[in-house]
């Protein structure tokens, strides 16, 4: 429909067709209770085919709403079946309560104006999703004190445009959220960092967290301490996670890294706990059992609450960490780890185990599960290891004691020897140095003789083992 007039609404009760599809284009704006007349079709249909069967609307370059434009709409079980959509609407004005008594299962709006007030949902009923998809979100406008809530359990923001996302960009609470995604795709500005505390408590029942910016390639420490019910997070566009990146997240079930991720600090993953941690797209990072097996090692290595990190599939052989990690895996997760890991047979296996010395390793760990290791049938409490530490570090206490006068000596002869090396530098400097000035002094003389013809004798003595030169007065001598 392309008509300007507002008695097109109205002429929908002469209409009888149920509807599955409107479209309004080019409309100067949208009246108030502008689908009381519509039918739609509401024919129930499987719930695998429900997501292609969904009734919409779709606003195209619309330029204003009145509020409770959705008033008194008759469509059964819109909650699930109703899709609302606003798009390549640059200069909408948005009007308070446009959407009073709104129930639908997602609303879209795309390419409108990014400045969308807080008011716009008033007196909603429920929305399962939102999605705001403009060039730039700058976040949602208030103009009142006053405050409401409705439902939304998912809300998706395409194009995060604030530096620092606030509390103040979210004026209500969504305590109805439970996923949240944000995305940035402008590498030189947008969306960089966020503040926990206040989106926490904007989004107090969050479970499921979705960040992609290209502005933000480090996770720095406790970043999302005070999300504290995530259950899912998921990371893209991340290349270093810093030590304690996750702290405070005992609720998570699944932890996904993305495809770029180059560093891992030795206690990112401290004061957390997961069901699965995903490495399998990083094709670029390198496992290094040096620096990267104390980093796996405080995973609990029980079967019954045993942390699944699934790394790259292409690997081609098996370091130390991933042996430590799979030796206790049930058969039934085979198939998802590396072919270096699942290839080979039992006894190999556990042969190359030996060769690791996992308990040498584990003793380099300064965090190691607190439910304790068993290592080749034999298990260990975690003060087994954090006692050999401590004895070990005492052992080299009592040697630098034992030592300690030899140790002296040997420090300051080599001060000494410092000292007196530069000190030889430095007398080689000056005696190169009062070698050039002398050969000046000659060159200079011998151009003052071949220029004013003057005859000069010139008289060697030595003075403190330096030779050095005398000049009696000039004589002239005319012909």
């Amino acid at each position: 429909m392309n008509e300007t007039k507002l008695t097109t609404f109205d002429q929908l009760k002469y209409i009888y067709y149920r509807f599955r599809t409107l479209t309004f284009a080019n409309y100067p704006f949208i009246p108030s209770k502008a689908f009381r007349f519509v039918h739609f079709e509401s024919q129930s249909v499987k719930q695998t085919h429900r997501e292609n069967n969904r009734n919409v609307i779709a606003f195209v370059n619309i330029e204003q709403t009145h509020s409770g434009i959705f008033e008194e709409l008759s469509l059964l079980d819109s909650a699930e079946q109703l899709i609302v959509s606003f798009m390549n609407s640059p200069s909408l004005t948005y009007a308070n309560g446009a959407l009073s008594k709104l129930s639908c299962y997602e609303l879209k709006l795309s390419n409108t104006n990014p400045k969308i007030p807080i008011e716009f949902f008033s007196n909603t009923v429920s929305i399962y999703h939102l999605i705001i998809d403009n060039p730039s979100f700058i976040g949602f406008l208030s103009s009142s004190s006053q405050t409401f809530t409705f439902q939304i359990s998912k809300m998706s923001i395409k194009d995060v445009s604030v530096r620092s996302l606030q509390g103040k960009h979210f004026p209500i609470v969504f305590s109805s959220t439970r996923e949240l995604t944000l995305e940035n795709y402008h590498a030189n500005g947008g969306f960089r960092t966020f503040n926990s505390r206040e989106l926490a408590q904007r989004f107090p029942q969050l479970q499921t967290l979705t960040i992609f910016s290209r502005s933000i390639q480090h996770i720095t420490k406790r970043l999302f301490e005070y999300f504290t019910q995530l259950e899912y997070l998921r990371l893209t566009g991340i290349t270093t996670i810093e030590n304690e990146a996750f702290y405070n997240l005992h609720h998570l079930k699944e932890l996904y890294l993305g495809k770029h991720i180059l560093r891992l600090d030795p206690y990112a993953f401290l004061h957390m706990n997961t069901k699965f941690l995903y490495l399998n797209e990083s094709l670029d990072f390198q496992l290094n059992d040096d620096r990267h097996f104390c980093v796996f090692a405080q995973f609990s290595p029980l079967t019954s609450v045993k942390t699944f990190v699934q790394f790259p599939q292409h690997l081609d052989t098996c370091s130390c960490t991933i042996r430590y990690l799979y030796r206790h895996l049930d058969k039934s997760w085979m198939s998802f780890t590396p072919d270096c890991y699942s290839n080979s047979s039992l006894y190999i296996l556990s042969q190359e185990e030996r060769l690791c010395y996992f308990e040498q390793r584990l003793l380099q760990c300064h965090v190691l599960p607190d439910e304790g290791i068993t290592i080749f049938g034999k298990h260990y409490n975690v003060s087994y290891f954090y006692q050999r530490q401590t004895s070990k570090q005492r052992r080299h206490l009592t040697i630098f004691y034992e030592h300690r006068l030899q140790i002296l000596i040997g420090v300051l002869a080599f001060v000494i020897s410092l000292i007196l090396i530069i000190c030889t530098i430095r007398q080689c400097k000056q005696r190169k140095t009062s070698a050039y000035r002398h050969l000046n002094r000659l060159l200079n003389r011998r151009q003052l003789t071949g220029n004013d013809q003057i005859t000069m004798d010139i008289i060697y003595h030595h003075t403190n083992d330096r030779p050095d030169i005398l000049l009696p007065p000039p004589t002239t001598t005319k012909v």
